[in-house]
């Protein structure tokens, strides 16, 4: 993998936040000395504090997953040097990873559906009018979540940047879902999540302060 173009890099705070890693897993996977196993060697910086590069991010997601299917630290470094010796990239290690978490996200959402088409029988009158509808919603949304899984990425459909930043703006929430705030790290530079998460509450609350305004 290419060396991040982001000279900054980021510091282990940043780094607990995006990946999801604690704080003490990230320390032992980084250290070499007693308690740690050196699974990657991040650059020190000028202050002698510790700076993680876009390879590093990478690495430390896959030890996240990994500790996710439970196994330790002295174990993942294991795997993840075998993997490198049989000519492995973190690339590779990250398709597979995409790959495992794609079969977990579609088990995921036919799980959500069968709970929410049960909870919509239980609790609705099966002869309503609208009970049709509600049922048409839920299922054209689960075929919407499988088609988006299934899509090859060339094809899907794309939006372009000032759209995508556009959305982030005046979606209350969005810059704090799932990954995102990663995605947009890793694309625009380190800190520009919180970048975009401070100009969304700021455009929210021009948006609060002109509507009260408008009703006085």
């Amino acid at each position: 993998m290419r060396q991040s173009r982001h000279a900054s890099g980021w510091k282990i705070s940043e780094v607990e936040t995006l990946i999801g890693l604690g704080r003490r897993d990230i320390q032992r996977a980084c250290y070499s000395g007693q308690g740690g196993v050196a699974i990657l060697n991040p650059q020190d910086t000028a202050w002698g504090r510790r700076s993680y590069d876009l390879e590093d991010l990478a690495q430390l997601y896959v030890v996240k997953q990994y500790r996710r299917q439970g196994l330790s630290l002295p174990e993942i470094k294991v795997e993840i040097e075998a993997q490198k010796e049989a000519g492995k990239s973190i690339g590779d290690l990250l398709r597979v990873q995409v790959s495992r978490l794609k079969a977990r996200a579609e088990d995921v959402a036919g799980q959500l559906l069968q709970a929410e088409a049960l909870l919509a029988a239980v609790e609705g009158d099966a002869g309503a009018l609208d009970a049709g509808a509600s049922f048409e919603k839920l299922v054209s949304r689960h075929i919407g979540i499988r088609n988006a899984l299934e899509t090859d990425l060339d094809k899907a459909p794309e939006k372009d940047f000032a759209s995508c930043i556009e959305a982030l703006l005046c979606t209350p929430g969005l810059i704090d879902s799932p990954g995102m705030a990663l995605a947009m790290d890793v694309w625009l530079g380190p800190g520009s999540a919180e970048m975009l998460r401070s100009a969304a509450e700021a455009a929210s609350l021009r948006t609060q302060s002109n509507g009260g305004e408008h009703e006085q």
